[in-house]
């Protein structure tokens, strides 16, 4: 649809308004808003219609009157052209801008729809935190009976749900994820009472966290935090140093000296779930030479060889009456504070 200006210039152009004034009117006509809009937008047209003026004021000083009406009439057909290109233009360059913006506002709605869904992510992990910090003893005591309790039941399922969310976030693929997702569906469904079936569960959601943070080459913003809420679910004393991340079990050895491998299972997985860094592990005893702790410690040190990485751990001994005899800490030394 044409404009008023562009109508009102077609008109001059066909001799329909003023006929003693169409020198002025064509002057007048490149004072116009329109004509400033055509000289910004169309300018090569814009120039035609000038110079086919200025044949026009050439003509009529020869006193040319037909030339003169000629180069009048060129005058303003290029001009009206010029007006006419130039609000395509404008039109045009009104479309892209409302495309762009249209493709900003789906890029900001793609945005927070992310931001949404990051935050029901980390709510629902938050919940389900809670409910597995306050399970944290049953998780820990896990692999110590051949059966497990509803309410464990119930921790295992949230934690291992909580696992799994996580290691998407973290890039698992499907064909990761679908057959701990399957397993946890049929757990939910038959509640078994098999305290290795759960176990077992919870242990393969966290290996398959540390394989998707093992892709990073240390660890992300966050590891520090996620280790020390993972290591108090699995059972562990947990604190953020300056440097690391220390974790802290007395329950590493049996009441009879032996190595429990319910502990040493739980922290095998702990260490599978961060992968990063060396690892380094003290062993808490009155006197290094008193109650047989040295062959204690040396199975201990036998039993984490088993590992898949058994050069990530160092154990040492170390004497005190700070700690109870047997407590074994490991710093995490990968795990820093930001």
């Amino acid at each position: 649809m044409m404009t008023r200006p562009t109508l009102l210039l077609l008109c001059i152009a066909i001799g329909a308004c003023a006929g003693s004034q169409a020198a002025r009117t064509s002057d007048l006509l490149f004072s116009t808003p329109e004509a400033d809009l055509a000289r910004e937008h169309a300018p090569d047209l814009y120039v035609r219609a000038e110079l086919a003026s200025a044949r026009a004021h050439e003509a009529k000083r020869n006193e040319d009157k037909s030339a003169a009406d000629d180069h009048r009439t060129e005058s303003r057909l290029w001009l009206a052209a010029a007006v006419a290109e130039a609000e395509r233009v404008q039109l045009d360059r009104g479309r892209a801008e409302l495309q762009a913006q249209e493709e900003r506002w789906a890029k900001q709605l793609a945005r927070d729809q992310r931001a949404s869904a990051s935050v029901a992510r980390d709510i629902s992990r938050y919940e389900a935190n809670a409910v597995a910090l306050r399970e944290a003893e049953r998780l820990a005591a896990l692999s110590e009976s051949t059966t497990v309790s509803e309410a464990t039941l119930d921790a295992v399922l949230t934690r291992v749900r909580l696992n799994l969310a996580l290691a998407q976030a973290l890039g698992a693929t499907d064909e990761q994820l679908l057959p701990l997702r399957e397993r946890a569906d049929r757990v939910t469904r038959r509640r078994p009472s098999d305290a290795r079936v759960a176990e077992s569960l919870l242990v393969e959601s966290e290996r398959l966290i540390g394989k998707t943070r093992a892709d990073w080459p240390e660890p992300r913003p966050g590891a520090a935090t996620e280790l020390v809420e993972t290591a108090s679910v699995a059972g562990f004393a947990a604190d953020r140093l300056g440097s690391a991340v220390l974790i802290r079990s007395g329950r590493f050895f049996t009441p009879k000296g032996q190595v429990s491998d319910a502990t040493v299972r739980r922290f095998v997985g702990l260490l599978a779930a961060f992968p990063h860094g060396p690892v380094a592990c003290q062993v808490a005893v009155p006197q290094p030479s008193s109650g047989g702790w040295s062959q204690r410690v040396a199975r201990l040190v036998e039993r984490l060889g088993r590992m898949d990485d058994p050069g990530r751990v160092s154990t040492s001994i170390f004497a005190t009456d700070a700690l109870p005899a047997g407590t074994v800490q490991c710093t995490f030394a990968a795990y820093r504070e930001p």
